[in-house]
């Protein structure tokens, strides 16, 4: 029996396929990640000592109430060696906070060697817990990057942020469960199988989170995503976790996972549990739309694709969401862009909330002139400062993106959307405004991950 792992490896993904037309097999029934993720042995992490006062960094505290911090954490595996990169993470949360949760925000998975085809590339953070006695916030980040044959060592550097609060100040409530009884999978993810017209997949999903009023907004918070398929050269590569709503929709199918179904059952999807015979707003349910893109200069194939979230609910939770969409790219012109590392800053002003957090949830990669095959792959917010006002808040951040082969070109295009969660809601206040970006610099693809000098 073929060992099941997260991320679903590439001895699972090929066992799933026709030897015949390398189509994945609808029939194949899902692996179990909760009875298996748990024996993966951990990664060596490489992160800022937890001692420095400097790290993580601090974005935004009101002493007494709330303090998000951010951060980064990376690991590497050699050449043949195991094929998950398991990193054991945790930070200090203040003496006055009694809640703390975290979130995904940026990754960054490269080749120790040259460049390769990619078969799965993934990260995610899972097995979140909070320790009152020690005020000690943990978690389990897991990033994968493989092709066919598992002979490459690679690294995986991931980006973090860590909100943490009295829930005396703030009615803030945060879900992010993991494994449950009904699901082969943690309770906050899906997988599906993408076998459509495009290379563009749709897929709509919801979640009841555990004591969110139903009257209150709710946040979903990224923790992860994963795309498979049998190894190939890269064009594009996209994710967009698109507006959430405190709404359901009757008669309308959405994706959930459960014990024992099968890839092509994923597309089936279920009903949600409204009370009565019509859709429904804050009946408990949040749901949202993702879109996901993997593609080479073929219109299109079929890969498996992985989403997990948090959910952070309560009536100082507010959003901003801008409008974001992702669509398949064709071959274009390489023009006179550099490639390597690529750092813009970004201002949002007039934001109507006491507190501001960006969360990255959408985003693309993709390769000027053609598909190429990977050395370096990643987008991440690497800083970030909220400063409130009177008169609207100001949010400064900075985004940092590669898609690289061995010789840096062609170089890479890069579009991402930052979802606003807001806290506190400050009345009277206009619409936020996006500032335009600021390319800062560009670096080679053999900086250090994390993109620290």
């Amino acid at each position: 029996m073929v060992k099941r792992l997260v991320l679903i490896p590439i001895t699972v993904l090929l066992s799933m396929l026709s030897s015949a037309c390398l189509k994945i097999n609808p029939d194949y029934q899902l692996a179990d990640f909760c009875a298996d993720f748990a024996a993966i042995p951990p990664t060596a992490l490489t992160a800022p000592d937890p001692s420095d006062p400097a790290f993580p960094t601090v974005g935004f505290e009101e002493v007494g109430v709330i303090k998000v911090m951010h951060g980064f954490g990376s690991g590497q595996l050699p050449a043949g060696g195991k094929r998950i990169i398991k990193l054991e993470h945790g930070v200090t949360i203040p003496a006055y906070a009694n809640q703390a949760t975290v979130f995904l925000n940026g990754w960054r998975l490269s080749y120790l060697g040259g460049d390769e085809n990619v078969a799965d590339v993934g990260a995610l953070l899972t097995t979140i817990n909070l320790d009152q006695r020690t005020k000690r916030l943990t978690w389990i980040a897991a990033g994968e990057l493989r092709d066919n044959d598992f002979k490459e060592g690679y690294r995986f550097t991931y980006h973090y942020t860590v909100i943490a609060w009295n829930n005396v100040a703030l009615n803030l409530v945060a879900d992010h469960r993991d494994c449950a009884a009904d699901t082969d999978f943690p309770h906050n993810t899906f997988l599906s199988l993408s076998n459509g017209t495009t290379a563009l997949s749709s897929f709509s999903s919801f979640r009841q989170p555990l004591g969110i009023a139903p009257n209150h907004a709710v946040a979903v918070l990224p923790r992860g995503f994963g795309f498979y398929w049998p190894d190939r050269k890269i064009l594009q590569i996209g994710y967009n976790l698109d507006h959430t709503e405190v709404f359901a929709e009757k008669d309308k199918r959405y994706v959930k996972n459960h014990k024992g179904q099968t890839f092509a059952q994923t597309r089936i999807g279920v009903p949600a549990p409204l009370p009565t015979a019509a859709s429904r707003v804050d009946s408990g349910l949040v749901s949202w739309d993702t879109y996901a893109i993997y593609k080479d200069n073929a219109g299109r194939r079929d890969y498996i694709f992985v989403e997990m979230t948090s959910a952070l609910g309560g009536s100082d939770v507010g959003l901003v969401q801008p409008p974001f969409s992702i669509l398949p790219k064709e071959d274009e012109g390489g023009g006179a862009l550099a490639g390597g590392v690529e750092r813009r800053q970004y201002v949002i002003e007039n934001i109507p909330f006491g507190i501001a957090i960006p969360m990255l949830t959408g985003w693309e990669l993709y390769y000027l002139v053609s598909n190429q095959k990977v050395k370096d792959v990643g987008i991440w917010l690497e800083e970030w400062t909220y400063t409130p006002g009177q008169s609207g808040g100001t949010l400064r951040y900075t985004l940092g993106s590669i898609l690289a082969d061995d010789d840096n070109w062609p170089p890479h295009v890069t579009r991402h959307r930052v979802t606003v969660l807001g806290i506190r809601p400050v009345s009277g206040q206009g619409q936020p405004i996006l500032r335009g970006a600021r390319t800062i610099r560009t670096e080679p693809s053999a900086v250090a991950v994390g993109g620290r000098r």
